[in-house]
């Protein structure tokens, strides 16, 4: 005989709920990863996060873009 047909029936049926378990995450993460609009929801919300976290250095560097284009425009028309 070997270990499975020595077990008892409680402890098969806990083994079948364990798997049960497992498969049902398994089934969940494959379905998040596979949700495109979900992910790319998710990226675009990182990238407004990391925009917020770093706001200071992004609006410096939009002006000084800004203020190089003012420049470059009064030298063009001179």
């Amino acid at each position: 005989m070997t270990k499975d047909e020595r077990q008892t029936p409680e402890e098969l049926r806990g083994q079948v709920e364990a798997t049960r378990e497992e498969l049902g995450r398994t089934v969940q993460a494959l379905a998040a990863r596979t949700d495109v609009k979900a992910r790319a929801r998710e990226k675009a919300d990182q990238g407004m996060r990391l925009a917020r976290s770093h706001r200071t250095p992004l609006i410096a560097a939009a002006s000084a873009l800004a203020a190089l284009l003012v420049a470059l425009e009064v030298r063009k028309r001179h």
